[in-house]
């Protein structure tokens, strides 16, 4: 079995599509799929979602790109939110340095106070981290106990910056599509990563892998991801799937 911790399918070209695209996911094999939010509006589309289909799950928070349309009171009302059974994570937040640099002093604002909010509902947190992986780990560090947990999506990071993340209790990594195409040149960030703190992703609708690059990416499409990292890594593919299916389930479904 697969999980698909992260999968926006909210987008008006997964949603025109969901059934078929769900119907899909379960015949590669995926049990669940965590629906990351980015804002408010799309936490309470997903909370919907998740009603209407037993394998998708919830992350509720506000992305580092949408900190600019929203306020302090846009996370109250997230709060209010997160005692839903299929709420099973805090995201995605974090933060994004290449979009915009304007409001980092704001994105770091928001960042932190999800992070509170993880601590307190004792939920793991899912982390963007473009072109900032360094300010986000540090602001993980600042706020680290034993209650907090999460997952660096598409770590872009460094091999340095990998091994910070390693040495963080209940906190893993993972990749998208983007590792197969021919201009990665990363894979020793793949190969020095544990098979223990790894998790599988699309980030669906984007970063497709080969062979569907130039379309519009989806959670079937992610056994093409988990193939190359278990080349890359030189190891079997169905007991790789079985270790990522293990973790995803440690850090996001232990209550369930």
């Amino acid at each position: 079995m697969i999980i698909d911790t992260h999968a926006h399918l909210y987008y008006p070209e997964l949603i025109s599509e969901i059934d078929e695209i769900l119907s899909r996911a379960k015949d590669s094999g995926i049990e669940r799929i965590i629906v990351p939010a980015v804002d408010l509006t799309t936490s309470e589309t997903i909370l919907k979602l998740s009603e209407k289909y037993d394998m998708i799950y919830c992350a509720l928070g506000i992305h580092p790109c949408e900190v600019k349309n929203s306020d302090m009171k846009s996370l109250d009302e997230i709060e209010k939110l997160l005692g839903h059974e299929k709420v099973i994570a805090i995201g995605e937040t974090g933060l994004d340095y290449y979009w915009d640099t304007s409001n980092i002093d704001n994105q770091k604002e928001f960042f932190s106070h999800q992070i509170r909010l993880a601590k307190a509902y004792r939920l793991p947190v899912i982390i963007h981290t473009r072109s900032s992986t360094e300010d986000a780990i540090k602001i993980i560090k600042d706020n680290y106990d034993q209650n907090l947990s999460g997952q660096f999506h598409c770590f872009s990071g460094d091999k340095e910056q990998l091994n910070k993340v390693m040495d963080l209790d209940n906190f893993y990594i993972s990749f998208c599509g983007n590792i197969t195409y021919k201009k990665f040149n990363d894979t020793d960030i793949i190969l020095s990563c544990p098979e223990s703190k790894l998790l599988s992703e699309t980030d669906s609708p984007f970063l497709p892998p080969v062979p569907y690059r130039g379309k519009r990416n989806e959670p079937s499409y992610i056994v093409n991801t988990i193939s190359k990292i278990s080349e890359i890594k030189n190891t079997d593919v169905e007991r790789l799937r079985e270790k990522l299916y293990s973790n995803a389930t440690n850090l996001f479904f232990k209550k369930i």
